[in-house]
C-alpha cells in the first residue's frame, strides 16, 4: 500500500516560513532593546535554529509519516527549514539594513572596532584601519543578506545532521518484511 505524503518541500517551506519569521522577530527584538553589539545574544539565533530543524523533520514524522522518517527525510526536512527560513531572513536583513541606512551601519561598525580593540589590546592602528576596512566592505546589504544566508544554511545543515540520528525512527514491520 503506497502511502501518499506532503512533499518534503512544502512542509519545509511552511516551517521556514514559521523559522524564518521567529528569527526575524527575533532579531528587530534585538534592534529595538539595542542589544545588536551584545556578544552572546546571537548564539539565541542557533538555538531558535536548532529548535525549529527538530521541529520540523519530528512534526513531518508525526503527521506525513506516520511515525516513521529515515535519516535521509528527516535531514532533507530539517535542512530545506532553514535553509527556507534563511532566504526569508536574508530578503529582511537585506531591505532592514537598506531601510536603516548610515545610521545603523555606523553603530554596528563602532561596535565591531571595539571588538577587535578589546581582543586584540595591542593592535597596531594600521592592522586597525586594514581590519576596519574589511568590516567596512562587508558591512553591506548584499554581503549581510549573502552571508546571513549562508550562516543560517551552514548551520541549519549541521544541526540537521546531527538532529537526525535521534529523529530517525525506522518501520520494524516494513524492515522485517524486506528481510524475508
Amino acid at each position: 500500500m503506497e502511502n501518499t505524503t506532503t512533499p518534503v518541500w512544502k512542509h519545509s517551506l511552511i516551517f521556514g516560513l514559521y523559522l524564518g519569521i521567529a528569527l526575524i522577530i527575533f532579531s528587530l527584538l534585538i534592534y529595538l532593546l539595542d542589544m545588536m553589539t551584545v556578544s552572546w545574544v546571537g548564539y539565541i539565533s542557533y538555538l531558535l535554529i536548532l529548535a525549529g530543524v527538530i521541529f520540523s523533520s519530528i512534526n513531518y514524522r508525526d503527521r506525513h509519516l506516520n511515525g516513521f522518517i529515515s535519516y535521509g527525510q528527516s535531514l532533507s526536512a530539517g535542512f530545506l527549514t532553514g535553509l527556507f527560513a534563511g532566504i526569508l531572513s536574508a530578503i529582511f536583513t537585506y531591505i532592514f539594513v537598506t531601510i536603516m541606512g548610515e545610521q545603523y551601519m555606523q553603530e554596528l561598525l563602532v561596535a565591531a572596532e571595539e571588538n577587535i580593540i578589546n581582543s586584540r589590546p595591542d593592535i597596531t592602528d594600521e592592522e586597525l584601519d586594514l581590519a576596519m576596512g574589511f568590516t567596512k566592505n562587508m558591512m553591506r546589504p548584499g554581503w549581510m543578506s549573502l552571508m546571513g544566508f549562508l550562516g543560517t544554511a551552514f548551520f541549519s545543515l549541521v544541526f540537521a545532521l546531527i538532529a537526525s540520528i535521534f529523529i530517525k525512527k525506522e518501520d520494524q514491520n516494513n524492515l522485517s518484511e524486506t528481510a524475508v
